[in-house]
């Protein structure tokens, strides 16, 4: 009887481990579905939506109210805070510097976009540097994009930065370092 049921338990146990190998495999031949973004076009329309621009007049009002005051340490900090600033949106428009600090302000709509362009993951297609043949990708830069509503000026901007690769971080101007 100790056999009998031990050979079942064993006859059961190999049944259950080839059903989940079988499962398994039918998951990977289908395949992970990525769903990738051009940083640089999302960076842009951030720079060029009102929500920014409204950060930079601030930013200005603040530095000329310092100057106004007389107050120079002021006025050389936040000097420098914009020469950052500017240099962090050189780094992200023009080549593939990261933008997390953008996707931070529309990480809370990132489920939906996923949900509804079918995709598992969403990568910078910038971070992917080894893909097989067989993986499937499907492009949410214009999705992202949407969420900084962009003008149809920066709209016509964004399909012509598609067509170029970004410049390589060392190779910018001097002066956007």
């Amino acid at each position: 009887m100790k056999g009998t049921v031990r050979n079942s338990v064993t006859l059961i146990t190999v049944l259950l481990l080839a059903a989940l190998v079988n499962i398994a495999s039918a998951q990977t031949s289908e395949g992970i579905v990525v769903g990738t973004f051009d940083s640089r076009c999302v960076a842009a329309a951030y720079y060029r939506s009102a929500d920014f621009m409204d950060e930079i007049n601030a930013l200005k009002a603040e530095h000329n109210a310092a100057e106004e005051a007389g107050d120079t340490e002021l006025v050389e900090a936040l000097a420098a805070r914009g020469e950052e600033k500017q240099h962090l949106a050189h780094t992200q428009v023009f080549s593939s510097g990261d933008i997390e600090e953008i996707i931070w302000l529309i990480w809370g709509e990132l489920p939906g976009v996923a949900q509804e362009a079918g995709v598992d993951i969403i990568v910078s297609v910038w971070d992917i540097i080894y893909m097989k043949d067989s993986m499937r990708f499907v492009d949410v830069t214009d999705r992202l994009v949407s969420f900084f509503d962009p003008t149809d000026e920066t709209l016509e901007l964004i399909v012509e930065m598609k067509k170029v690769p970004p410049i390589p971080g060392p190779m910018l101007p001097e002066d956007s370092h």
